[in-house]
């Protein structure tokens, strides 16, 4: 190996740390927010206000990060991100003193934060690899932010569960492996030779209204609505079951979402789009009535396989919705749907303050929520088989017939 592949290998590790540390911090604040919900004696509409302001901010990162980053340069959006990020989790520190404003305000920056460095991260690291290495740097991105995200809160329910400092722990050790990353990104090279002045295209490319309503739109629905149980519903209805330790059951529950969904990503292109749309869609059936039975008294082991089925129906449902958008959208416009497509995506993790509002402040404290989301998976799971799947074929035919002519 040349000094010069040994570098661009060191760049790379150090990158992928940096994308570990930011999901590991994006997801190990879960537990703690659970915590401050009972201890500041909040409700449970505030809880899900918690995690929508946060995707609040990833959607505003999304839409805007990649294209400032073409035009300023990757490490100009991704070096300042992580400093904001350190500057938040601090902000979360001290929440206990401050209150639910402040809870809030660091939540959505937090969001904005991780999504400009989630997005632009990937594409620098891409480039980084270099053409030859492109796709498997895509791949190893994935695998670093998907352990990040399962890893975090693993480890912040075991210290908020049963170490001292529940309110302080989790975010001490999150703000220093941030503040670290925050330092390193800074050393590696800009990719971006100079500033791009293309004009940024965003909503739904010409033709693909029908395909985004009958396709992307269910799947982008069914990744994170059943993942919102496990962070909200599960530990709360457990507790109220009696089971105690909830701080813990949210870190597993949430560790096997992640795991599980890593595996589903990597199996849905043995089903096609629509087979993985409609696969996701019974899984999520499944992980609602398997988590009824969770939330029965003394039924908390039921969280292991519903927690798993939950995990297929999220990364089975995101890997057709990324496949679906390239057989809907000509290649010069495949980035503003997929774009459309994540928004509906946090849509869904917005789900559990849009059904309070719907149903009132106690929704995700009632098993019946849960009996109505496999309701709806279900019904999801038709449009995908009838609409979506007639849809997909369409676009496909439309693709193929000049190739053939």
């Amino acid at each position: 190996m040349t000094h010069h592949d040994s570098q661009t290998t060191s760049q790379r590790l150090t990158l992928c740390a940096a994308l570990f540390v930011v999901a590991y911090a994006a997801q190990t604040v879960s537990p703690v927010m659970l915590f401050y919900t009972f201890d500041l004696h909040l409700s449970t509409t505030d809880l899900t206000l918690f995690f929508t302001v946060y995707a609040a901010g990833l959607m505003a990162a999304f839409l805007a990060g990649g294209p400032l980053s073409d035009r300023y340069g990757r490490k100009a959006i991704v070096a300042p991100s992580a400093g904001v990020l350190a500057l938040t989790v601090m902000a979360l520190l001290g929440a206990a003193l401050w209150g639910k404003p402040v809870i809030l305000a660091a939540r959505f920056l937090q969001g904005l934060a991780s999504g400009a460095i989630f997005t632009v991260g990937t594409v620098w690291l891409r480039e980084l690899a270099g053409e030859a290495d492109a796709r498997r740097a895509s791949m190893l991105a994935s695998s670093v932010m998907a352990a990040g995200f399962a890893v975090g809160p693993f480890v912040s329910g075991i210290l908020v569960q049963w170490l001292p400092w529940p309110r302080i722990l989790s975010f001490l050790i999150a703000l220093v492996l941030v503040s670290g990353a925050a330092a390193v990104v800074r050393t590696l090279p800009e990719t971006v030779a100079g500033h791009g002045t293309a004009r940024i295209r965003i909503g739904l490319p010409p033709g693909t209204a029908a395909g985004f309503l009958w396709f992307l739109a269910p799947c982008g629905l069914l990744v994170y609505t059943f993942t919102m149980l496990s962070l909200i519903a599960f530990p709360i209805q457990l507790g109220k079951a009696g089971f105690g330790q909830v701080y813990f059951i949210l870190g597993l529950s949430a560790m096997l979402v992640q795991g599980f969904a890593a595996f589903a990503a990597l199996q849905a292109f043995r089903f096609g789009p629509t087979g993985a749309g409609c696969l996701a869609g019974l899984c999520g059936a499944a992980g609602c009535a398997l988590g009824y039975l969770a939330v029965q008294p003394g039924g908390w082991p039921w969280v292991i396989p519903a927690s798993a089925a939950i995990g297929l129906a999220n990364g089975l449902s995101l890997a057709a919705g990324v496949a679906g958008s390239d057989t809907l959208a000509p290649p010069d416009r495949r980035g503003a749907l997929i774009s459309m497509f994540y928004l509906v995506v946090y849509v869904g993790y917005s789900s559990p303050t849009v059904l309070s509002l719907l149903w009132g402040r106690q929704t995700m404290e009632r098993s019946g929520t849960l009996i109505a989301l496999g309701v709806f998976a279900l019904a999801v799971t038709a449009a995908l088989a009838s609409g979506g799947r007639m849809a997909v074929r369409r676009h496909g035919a439309r693709r193929a017939a000049p190739e053939n002519g």
